[in-house]
């Protein structure tokens, strides 16, 4: 069944027109069962004995970002219906935070609250009432307590460290996909990460997209491909602006673009597309679909776990992961998930490059003037054989002495 939402996630029209019942997937996906929700927390206790711990210390934080919520849906345009909305969204933020106080609030996680509210509970209460029923209520406090310790618990960590982290892996996806546009971007945000995505990882792109059946679709992808796949999307949005990026640079006299103002590289990247529009939707979640396929967490050229600790979400979001686990991992300080998070841009290529510079300076007359004397000395079968075997398979003038050096040999 779960391969089975993940495939459609994809598909043309997605989970709409296969017809799934998104409220049932969403709560299967996050493993929240309603019969379980009312044995463990009756409804006369759950919520009240949660209103009745001490407060969050950022709870104060949530009131501002909650009085400034529910704004761009058409669902909640009236001034009735949005007060509704923020007092129910205000309820189940604090209602997390209070249950696991290890885990911190940042901004742009009441985007992901607010898409989880309207989805799971989609009926407005009766005049007077908080919520149409105490299911509701039941299901949407739980499922936003399962995506803040299973989908978002890096972020919600002490530090910023562990999205540091997530930001190089977005880096590492868009190297393996185009390394050199990668490099050219990563040459213009000179020792920072490609910060233009962070936004964009914080709030599972929520915050980002204007209506909320295209929010529903993107949340889709998510939840049935786990919480890495976020970073499959950034990287197919940063790819998406390379004509952007090359069209700037030529107007700006032909310069590459590693060599355009950090903060005009920042401001093109940050401009996604209309994201409602159907065609651009299917696109983005099919190509990230596809590097999520291509360039796996550890493989060589993402290397995910050699960034961060086998204690980070993107490695525990597995459903033998208990809530209690997930917690203890939440209790860590942000530095204890992370192994190395410096941004390092091209460091390795800059060296290579640097070291063979001289070489590649030396006139080829003098190169081979002081090569001479050394192949005159050398078995020239082996070496005719050596060179030919070497500029096969794409060397250079450095394979020919590497090639010189191995005829020495009988």
């Amino acid at each position: 069944m779960n391969e089975r939402w993940a495939e459609a996630s994809t598909s043309q029209g997605g989970w709409d027109t296969e017809l799934i019942d998104r409220k049932h997937a969403w709560l299967h996906l996050l493993q929240v069962s309603v019969g379980e929700v009312e044995q463990d927390e009756p409804s006369s206790a759950m919520l009240p004995s949660r209103a009745m711990l001490p407060p969050h210390p950022d709870e104060a934080q949530v009131v501002l970002d909650v009085n400034r919520s529910f704004g761009i849906y058409k669902q909640t345009k009236e001034e009735s219906v949005m007060k509704a909305r923020r007092r129910q969204l205000q309820a189940v933020i604090q209602g997390t935070l209070r249950k696991y106080p290890t885990l911190h609030y940042y901004q742009g996680f009441h985007d992901i609250a607010s898409v989880l509210l309207l989805t799971l509970s989609p009926t407005l209460p009766e005049e007077g009432e908080a919520w149409p029923g105490a299911e509701d209520r039941h299901v949407v406090q739980w499922s936003l307590d399962k995506i803040s310790l299973h989908i978002v618990r890096d972020s919600m960590s002490s530090n910023m460290d562990p999205i540091l982290g997530q930001l190089k892996i977005v880096r590492n996806l868009v190297r393996a996909a185009d390394l050199p546009f990668a490099l050219a971007i990563e040459r213009a945000f000179g020792q920072s990460q490609i910060l233009v995505a962070l936004p964009w990882v914080l709030t599972l792109l929520m915050h980002e997209v204007g209506d909320l059946h295209s929010a529903q679709c993107i949340m889709d992808f998510v939840l049935s491909h786990g919480p890495a796949s976020i970073h499959y999307l950034c990287a197919t949005l940063i790819l998406w602006h390379k004509e952007s990026l090359a069209d700037m640079a030529t107007k700006q006299g032909g310069r590459p673009i590693e060599y355009l103002d950090m903060a005009q590289v920042h401001h093109v990247l940050a401009e996604i597309p209309p994201l409602d529009a159907d065609e651009l939707r299917f696109a983005l979640l099919t190509q990230a679909k596809q590097m999520f396929h291509s360039y796996p967490l550890r493989c060589p050229a993402v290397h995910a776990h050699t960034i961060l600790a086998n204690t980070s979400v993107l490695f525990t979001d597995s459903p033998f992961c208990s809530d209690t686990e997930s917690l203890r991992y939440a209790a860590l300080p942000g530095s204890a998930h992370v192994l190395d998070i410096a941004a390092t841009p091209q460091a390795d290529h800059d060296q290579v490059k640097e070291k063979f510079m001289p070489v590649a300076r030396v006139p080829r007359v003098l190169l081979l003037q002081r090569m001479l004397p050394f192949l005159s000395r050398r078995n020239s079968a082996h070496f005719v054989l050596a060179t030919w075997l070497s500029l096969f398979f794409g060397g250079s003038v450095l394979s020919v002495l590497l090639a010189a050096q191995l005829a020495s040999y009988p």
